[in-house]
């Protein structure tokens, strides 16, 4: 799989609200030839005041996709 810079990523308009579970949303981050799916636990504090929205700008997101590619937590995985 080829891995992208996070500024190719965040080129990307929108990220998809991919699905929610247990407080874990999970929003799809679709690049042509490969995609991202990035975890967030709404029950942290920053999120309690945030709208969850079926498409978000990618660039709104790029602070927890830098979380998740630095700290290699799951959080931000390359799935195709």
């Amino acid at each position: 799989m080829t891995t992208h810079s996070l500024k190719e990523i965040i080129q990307v308009p929108v990220a998809t609200l991919y699905h929610v579970c247990e407080g874990k949303v999970i929003y799809l981050i679709d690049l042509e030839e490969s995609a991202y799916m990035l975890s967030l636990d709404s029950m942290e504090d920053e999120w309690k005041a945030i709208y969850l929205q079926p498409e978000m700008k990618t660039i709104h997101l790029m602070r927890w996709i830098r979380k998740g590619i630095e700290k290699q937590d799951g959080t931000f995985i390359q799935v195709k």
